[in-house]
């Protein structure tokens, strides 16, 4: 087998599955060289070298990869910190590292503001109805209140966003966290006294995330997959990271007909040639975009497009890879990425969190101990059908001590949807510490209930 030296740059989000792909290749020796914000279990032992940054600061890291360049073959990350903030610009440029992601310039999930402009040059159809609030250009808040109720007006329900990625947080959804005019403008004013606001016109429908690779120059789809953003079951609760996600063993999901994949397809592959212009251009290799998709029953419109892997269905597309990952990400490099294999096999993953991060609890809230070793011996015994992936966990004097965050992402794989869905559980189940997770991911009820919504809608 021949070696290979990877670079991962970590929060402690979906890089034990990215670790865990590349480990799987058939082909490649993989040695890893971690950098990530705290000690993650899974990281650490599966690293060669390994550093803690927390704050994941690019000068530290670009240091890190330029001392070890020479043995490093490619880089990657599991946040969108790090592209946004042209991690892949500075460490190609001064270390000398190759790294798959976009450059900076492509990073387009630094702004919600931006994404509404791009979907008007290249793809208007995507777009949802929008005004863009920037502080800049208001001398009091209350003028741009004001301007924000003239402009919902006709609108039935609004959406607010802050322009900078939130993670969820911040988001305002009609019916949802105001119900009123007087309630809209007063979670108005909480976003724009901190920067530029985006208001949209909530589209009804059902939501799905589309991910897709490109070498800069090729477009190519990843299966479909879904992600439950809500804290509690029966999608109530606060807006959260995300608290698990699914895809089915067809690459469309059970809500969405193979002619509406199809249509997705198409409409994405050509608004991202307009995007790209003619040629090729590199800027744009990596996973170029994932994005939050609203069906509407005629069309689709985009919700907000990331520059990087969903946290969670990135994790149900590497476990589900048919390609070896290392391959994957050489094709990339070398502008020969035509197409990825993808089994024909369902994953679930569920998100055991903390108590306080449905609750919206205090940033520093978790610190206890969890015990996963009932769960790693389950992917043991069980390889091709659970994986256990440590998230926000962090190893300090012996012990695993759970964040504020997701802590472990419990994934079943399966023939169907149902069967992939238990076994997520189980594994859920198997870990010790006073952990929560939503028990409806991906449940019958729920996809029927979607699936209805939909029939209703066309």
């Amino acid at each position: 087998m021949d070696r290979v030296g990877i670079l991962i740059v970590s929060k402690c989000l979906s890089s034990s599955a990215i670790i865990d792909a590349f480990s799987r290749s058939q082909r490649y020796a993989c040695d890893f060289y971690v950098v990530e914000k705290q000690a993650n279990p899974f990281n650490l032992a599966k690293a060669k070298t390994h550093a803690v940054v927390p704050d994941l600061d690019l000068g530290v890291i670009t240091r890190f990869a330029k001392r070890y360049g020479d043995s490093i073959d490619f880089g990657i990350a599991d946040t969108e910190d790090f592209v946004v903030k042209g991690g892949r610009d500075l460490l190609e440029r001064k270390a000398g590292v190759k790294i798959v992601s976009v450059t900076k310039q492509y990073a387009i999930e630094g702004s919600k503001a931006d994404q509404r402009l791009l979907f008007d040059r290249i793809s208007p159809e995507f777009n949802p109805s929008f005004k863009i609030f920037d502080p800049v250009e208001y001398d009091d808040v209350g003028r741009a209140v004001s301007d924000l109720r003239e402009w919902a007006g006709d609108i039935r329900s609004v959406v607010i966003k802050p322009d900078a990625p939130a993670r969820g947080a911040g988001v305002g959804v009609g019916g949802s966290e105001f119900t009123t005019e007087g309630e809209m403008g007063a979670f108005f004013r909480g976003v724009f006294a901190k920067g530029k606001v985006v208001a949209e016109e909530k589209v009804e429908g059902e939501e799905s995330s589309f991910h897709a690779f490109s070498d800069g120059r090729h477009f190519v789809p990843a299966p479909m997959t879904r992600d439950y953003k809500r804290a509690l079951d029966g999608d109530g609760g606060r807006l959260t990271g995300g608290m698990g996600s699914f895809r089915d063993a067809k690459p469309y999901l059970p809500f969405v007909g193979d002619s509406e994949w199809e249509a997705v397809v198409r409409a994405e592959g050509s608004a991202f040639r307009r995007w790209k212009g003619r040629g090729s251009k590199p800027g744009l290799r990596g996973i170029v975009l994932y994005d939050a998709l609203m069906h509407t029953g005629r069309g689709f419109k985009v919700l907000e497009r990331n520059s990087r892997g969903g946290n969670t269905e990135l994790i149900n597309l590497l476990t589900t890879l048919a390609d070896d990952f290392v391959d994957v990400c050489f094709r990339i490099l070398d502008g020969s990425l035509k197409g990825i294999r993808f089994r024909k096999e369902a994953s679930v993953v569920t998100c055991a969190v903390p108590p306080s991060y449905q609750s919206g609890g205090g940033k520093n809230a978790g610190e206890f101990e969890v015990d996963i070793t009932r769960a790693n011996k389950l992917v043991e015994e069980h390889p091709d059908l659970y994986r256990i992936y440590p998230m926000d966990l962090r190893l300090e004097n012996g012990r695993s001590v759970a964040g504020a965050s997701r802590s472990v992402a419990a994934v079943g794989l399966g023939e169907d949807i149902e069967s992939a869905r238990v076994r997520s559980l189980k594994a859920a189940k198997s870990i010790v510490g006073p952990l929560k997770w939503r028990g409806d991911i991906a449940g019958r009820a729920d996809l029927v209930r979607r699936a209805a919504h939909m029939d209703a809608l066309r």
